[in-house]
């Protein structure tokens, strides 16, 4: 069959792959997991069918377990071999039943605590939590116990690097850069590179680095600055907000021309600067006035009027979930569709960073984002965090973007 051919990195390791601890660590698309659910885990479980111990797979999540392993097993080896995640957190793969575990949270592996484990595949293993993965460490007490993972890397100061570069370890560790899959078309490597390019996600996700994440975070932030929009009528529009009472109030209306989104406007009021702090009304009738002319615009336009000032006409608004009172006032408004922000850090700088880079989102020049993002640096002092530094526009426009899917980034 075409889709079970194994490029030469994955022959290696179906070769070599006979070590307690069995890794595969590189980069996106390069055939990390394909080789695992096409080959290694079916072999493991057959292997120790009727031996004691669990059968386990770990992921970030069971929906991150589903979408990336069970499924495509599933799609080589049809559902009456490989299940579905039950109630009680199992699923029948190969005859056997096998636990499928969330490691994000020590909560979600309860069920292994105390027991022997046989087989364990772990899948995104550089996004666990590290007392799951202690827990899971003392349960491969088996002679014949084993463990198979792959992963995108991350900082060279991750606790799973410093695990697998202990020379004690009985492990075959495995580098996946992406031109390592020559499956992969040639356009689809070549604008995965441009979107990484610039950036420590370049190293990570292309060539397979544990790369520090230093300096700027949007090196590429000037080129997305522009002087005007298109000459043409904007087909949407968007605020974003990151709330403040103490902190900065930062906001950004966006406008969509096409498939890029422009950031055209900013409100930004720092109570601490001023030595006046604004209550929740006072921003929301701000805000009115900051967008009046759009909302009355939008007011015009034909399907507005046909439905009588549903929210089909009002503006959404995308704000972080913590900001309960603003939110509940914001729901009150004629104006406003609010939408919760996706509040993943992480993701979501990565996200902008290739929105950024891919001319997804461009900026008009204004004066606060621009300073911003200018110095807008990772801290070098806690691993994985952007200093917490006159970030507020940056958080307001991450929300956006993560909350959109402005990027549509490939899965990593």
């Amino acid at each position: 069959m075409n889709k079970l051919k194994m490029t030469p990195k994955q022959n290696e390791y179906i070769r070599n792959a006979n070590a307690r601890w069995n890794l595969k660590v590189g980069a996106v698309r390069s055939g990390k997991s394909f080789v695992d659910v096409a080959c290694t885990i079916p072999t493991r479980i057959r292997e120790r069918a009727g031996k004691p111990g669990l059968t386990v797979i770990m992921g970030v999540s069971k929906g991150t377990i589903e979408r990336n392993v069970l499924q495509p097993m599933r799609e080589i080896y049809t559902s009456e071999l490989v299940g579905t995640i039950n109630n009680e957190n199992m699923a029948y793969v190969f005859g056997e039943q096998v636990y499928c575990l969330g490691a994000e949270k020590m909560s979600q592996v309860a069920k292994i605590l105390g027991s022997s484990i046989k087989y364990c595949y772990g899948d995104e293993i550089a996004k666990w939590n590290k007392e799951v993965f202690e827990v899971l460490k003392s349960r491969l007490d088996k002679d014949y116990s084993c463990f198979d993972g792959a992963c995108n890397p991350e900082s060279p100061n991750h606790w799973l690097k410093e695990f697998i570069d202990d020379p004690e370890l009985d492990a075959f560790i495995q580098k996946y850069r992406i031109f390592d899959n020559p499956f992969l078309p040639k356009a689809y490597v070549e604008n995965l590179c441009k979107e990484y390019a610039g950036t420590v996600y370049y190293d990570r996700y292309i060539e397979g680095e544990w790369a520090l994440a230093e300096g700027l975070i949007y090196p590429m932030y000037k080129y997305a600055i522009v002087d005007s929009v298109p000459d043409a009528e904007p087909t949407d529009y968007c605020v974003s907000i990151d709330y403040g009472t103490m902190n900065p109030f930062a906001a950004i209306l966006w406008a969509r021309y096409g498939n890029t989104w422009y950031g055209i406007r900013e409100y930004y009021y720092s109570g601490r600067d001023t030595g006046t702090q604004k209550t929740d009304q006072e921003y929301a009738d701000d805000l009115m006035n900051w967008i009046s002319d759009i909302w009355e615009e939008k007011k015009q336009h034909p399907v507005y009027s046909t439905l009588g000032g549903m929210s089909v006409g009002k503006i959404e608004t995308i704000i972080d979930p913590s900001a309960a009172s603003f939110i509940a006032l914001l729901k009150k408004s004629k104006w406003s569709k609010v939408r919760a922000a996706n509040n993943d850090v992480l993701d979501g700088i990565r996200d902008t960073a290739v929105a950024l880079q891919m001319g997804r989102i461009k900026m008009l020049r204004l004066p606060n984002w621009k300073k911003e993002a200018g110095g807008y640096i990772w801290d070098d002092t806690i691993d994985e965090r952007p200093v917490k530094v006159d970030d507020h526009l940056m958080d307001s426009m991450r929300y956006f973007v993560k909350t959109k899917g402005i990027s549509k980034p490939r899965r990593v």
